[in-house]
């Protein structure tokens, strides 16, 4: 189950990557939420909203529906290096491990924040990648997109006996009108843009609302109710993997040495960082 969720988040990006090349990002997010919105509505409790849990819900909902979500695609949409993107999005385990210390009270060992440096290290030559370096927007979304999936992960621990499709389906209806209105603000030509979506749009838009959204996120929530997080998150390392190696069979990408080298601390310093106490 773990590896076909990180299998699924791994494809993501070049998914993401096809799907703005065709349409803007805003337009694309809103219409992945919308799907992910529509098909999970059945299974929203309203009884939630009494309960008290329902507040991190609504902070789960902010940093993944209104951070996450947009960043991602922002990111890609402004950034040459989809392998690149992947890897300053891995950001997000080192700053949720800062945070879960600041918030959670968790102690961090002197062996876990030397290992966050040399992760922050590898972060920093995948920044001097010149696709990268050449669009610092696309840097700058891909570095606020791992912060708001390391405030998600925080949040998250608040709603592990939640139920996970309840807790996904509130996310997505929350998200959907606030990102619909962004959208037609930012974007005044919306509807065109979807009128005009050709089939590979289409294709990853359904497969991003469908399959990334009601299954591997649902399934992601599943792993950590089930098991424990010691257990879950050391296979995180995996899914950059899978994402840069989807990229090169999808999109043809080729590594640079800045990449090469970055992704080799970045994923090997995340593995030790959640390995080591």
């Amino acid at each position: 189950m773990a590896l076909a969720v990180m299998f699924l988040f791994g494809s993501s990006y070049p998914v993401g990557k096809i799907g703005v090349s065709n349409v803007s990002a805003l337009v694309f997010v809103t219409i992945r939420v919308a799907i992910m919105a529509l098909l999970l509505l059945p299974f929203v409790k309203l009884s939630t909203i009494k309960g008290p849990n329902f507040k991190y819900i609504i902070f789960f909902t902010i940093a993944m529906g209104f951070i996450v979500y947009p960043m991602i695609y922002l990111s890609l949409e402004y950034s040459q290096s989809t392998s690149g993107i992947i890897i300053l999005m891995q950001c997000s385990i080192p700053i949720g491990v800062l945070m879960s210390a600041i918030f959670l009270k968790e102690n961090v060992s002197v062996k876990r924040w030397l290992v966050i440096g040399f992760v922050i290290a590898g972060v920093i030559v995948v920044g001097f990648e010149p696709l990268i370096i050449q669009k610092p927007l696309g840097m700058l979304f891909a570095i606020i997109g791992g912060f708001g999936y390391a405030l998600a992960s925080l949040f998250s621990k608040y709603l592990d006996k939640e139920n996970a499709l309840n807790v996904n389906a509130w996310m997505a209806i929350i998200t959907f009108p606030f990102m619909a209105l962004f959208m037609f603000i930012m974007e005044p030509n919306a509807f065109s843009q979807i009128q005009s979506m050709n089939q590979s749009a289409i294709i990853t838009a359904i497969y991003s609302g469908i399959i990334l959204s009601c299954v591997a996120q649902v399934g992601m929530f599943w792993l950590y109710k089930h098991y424990d997080v010691q257990n879950v998150l050391p296979l995180y390392s995996l899914f950059p993997i899978f994402g840069i190696l989807l990229t090169i069979l999808m999109l043809q990408e080729t590594l640079t040495d800045y990449i090469i080298v970055g992704s080799l601390v970045v994923i090997s310093g995340n593995y030790i960082l959640q390995k080591i106490k």
